[in-house]
């Protein structure tokens, strides 16, 4: 379900990115700001109702908790930013959409930890609509012209360190797992990091976070290099 949700979301974004930049290069900046807004507000709150929709299912099976129900996990924080990082376009939230947002999206839809509930095919698209919009987000703001740049991926490593530190306090208050920081989650490669205890669990998550940003930054360097070269 969650690729072929990808395709068909992946094919909505790339022909309203076609519109925008065709409006763009037609030199009509009253039907880009338009049709990019419009765009903008509809990801935005597909996103919001897909998450408002796990919410609903939560409250519903009596599993709403502060355990569970606060957006700290990377891709409901992302969901909840996403509808104004796509309207201010801050390189906070840009940068970090695309770094960070990109990756751990596309990790939930190889390896999707969903919660048991009574309706499981609603809960599993409410899951994997949010993530694969996460993943087509970022490229709103490139039909505006954005390129992503390596020091971008810098702004991302401070804010996921700045949320991680937020996150250990709620979990140590309410007990939860939040970004996963008190143990990995049950059937996904994180088993492997907790190993030699969450001491080195912790240490491994966040080296790893780093390692993948790092390699996106080298990416966007080289591809920029090959850009420029042509």
């Amino acid at each position: 379900m969650q690729y072929a949700l990808l395709i068909i979301l992946a094919v909505l974004t790339a022909h309203a990115c076609r519109r925008i930049r065709f409006w763009r290069l037609m030199g009509f900046p009253l039907a880009v700001r338009r049709r990019y807004l419009a765009a903008s507000w509809g990801m935005g709150l597909t996103i919001w109702g897909a998450m408002l929709t796990q919410e609903a299912i939560l409250l519903s099976a009596g599993l709403l908790t502060w355990q569970t129900g606060l957006p700290l996990h990377l891709c409901s924080l992302m969901g909840v930013l996403t509808l104004p990082m796509l309207l201010t376009r801050h390189p906070v939230l840009v940068n970090t959409a695309f770094y960070a947002g990109i990756p751990g999206a596309m990790l939930a839809l190889v390896f999707p930890a969903v919660l048991q509930t009574p309706w499981p095919r609603l809960t599993t698209l409410a899951f994997h609509t949010l993530h694969a919009s996460l993943i087509l987000a970022p490229l709103l703001p490139m039909s505006l012209g954005w390129r992503p740049r390596p020091m971008g991926a810098v702004l991302a490593l401070g804010f996921l360190a700045l949320t991680a530190c937020v996150v250990s306090g709620v979990n140590a208050i309410t007990g939860g797992n939040y970004l996963f920081l008190a143990g990995p989650v049950a059937g996904t490669p994180l088993q492997w990091l907790a190993r030699w205890g969450l001491g080195w669990y912790r240490m491994l998550l966040g080296l790893l976070a780093m390692l993948v940003i790092a390699g996106e930054a080298a990416l966007v360097r080289r591809l920029r290099h090959a850009v420029r070269g042509r």
